[in-house]
């Protein structure tokens, strides 16, 4: 799976829910969060449509692997800076 194919649509939900900060503060350093979040979102994901199943596990597949996670912090980072 290509997970920063979902970077953008993920970016634009989290800049609407005015979240971006808080979500770069988890993706940085918040490990053992991220890794109850991650096994959540595994989870809960069967229960949704054949789209967010996918987006679900591709945010959880980020979240379970640290330097996937560090690449998201910094593409956040850099769409602030814009």
């Amino acid at each position: 799976m290509n997970l920063p194919e979902y970077w953008e649509k993920w970016a634009r939900t989290l800049q609407q829910n005015h979240i971006t900060g808080f979500v770069i503060t988890l993706l940085e350093g918040a490990s053992p969060v991220r890794m109850i979040l991650s096994q959540t979102l595994f989870g809960v994901s069967p229960f949704f449509g054949t789209d967010q199943q996918a987006s679900f596990r591709a945010f959880a597949e980020t979240l379970d692997d640290s330097q996937q996670s560090q690449n998201f912090a910094s593409f956040l980072k850099n769409l602030e800076t814009k």
